[in-house]
């Protein structure tokens, strides 16, 4: 069993040799740095055996691939980034309810000429063309962040129960737009990586009238009280995340 931070880098495919960063390295944030809460009345915290306490049970991989972003201004891609990091940090939060670790995240980027226009997502077959023509090879879930999405009709997009085969059609995720607020974006984020984990939406058409259904993180974004809290996951549905093939076991 992996006990210290050279051996969960081991684990999780980043290699231990070199110098290396804790909070880059380990944790995933691109900035290198825990980022802030948007509400200012809280202050964000990691822990480093909470960390690892997560890894020795069953955990994930994810690749963020930003798509579009050498578009941005200097100071929009400061922000991006920042909420790119604030996604990394809660979706740790939120699938540990369900003892779910997150472990390798790793950071790719497509510019805007290379995307052929799927920086701006206006369509369904849009995003699933996305994932289809790009991919990053490994045992970690390709979740595509773009620059926006110009479709009313959604804020993310994956297949219910993603493939691991990375030649498959389902083998990738729309994990949002940057444009959207922190919370709003790091929720879709969570969400959409759910989906791919095999969770469908809690309702149909209707929203659900009870709290903990309404708030559920697999509600749609319309339904919940709030962006921020309702990201509740129950116990049955973490037990059919880590059932997914892309679930690894502990370190």
């Amino acid at each position: 069993m992996a006990t210290g931070v050279k051996s969960i880098l081991d684990c999780i495919g980043v290699g231990s040799g070199g110098e290396k960063s804790v909070l880059f390295h380990l944790f995933g944030f691109f900035r290198g740095r825990v980022p802030p809460e948007p509400d200012t009345t809280l202050t964000a915290e990691v822990s480093l055996l909470r960390l690892i306490n997560d890894l020795q049970a069953r955990h994930i991989h994810v690749n963020v691939i930003r798509t579009g972003f050498d578009t941005l201004s200097a100071a929009d891609l400061d922000e991006a980034f920042e909420k790119l990091d604030y996604g990394i940090y809660r979706i740790r939060n939120i699938y540990q309810q369900t003892n779910l670790g997150v472990g390798r995240i790793e950071h790719y980027f497509i510019d805007a000429a290379d995307a052929n226009g799927r920086d701006d997502i206006g369509s369904e077959d849009e995003a699933e063309a996305l994932w289809d023509e790009w991919t990053v090879p490994g045992n970690a879930i390709d979740t595509f962040v773009v620059r926006n999405i110009s479709n009313d009709d959604f804020i993310g997009l994956s297949p219910v129960g993603g493939n691991c085969d990375k030649d498959g059609k389902d083998d990738g995720l729309l994990g949002g737009e940057i444009g959207r607020g922190f919370e709003g974006y790091s929720r879709t984020f969570a969400h959409e990586i759910g989906h791919f984990l095999g969770l469908p939406h809690t309702h149909g058409d209707d929203c659900p009238t009870g709290n903990a259904a309404r708030n559920n993180l697999m509600a749609q974004t319309r339904c919940v009280d709030s962006t921020r809290d309702g990201v509740l996951l129950t116990n049955g549905q973490g037990g059919d995340m880590r059932d997914h093939c892309s679930v690894r076991g502990g370190c």
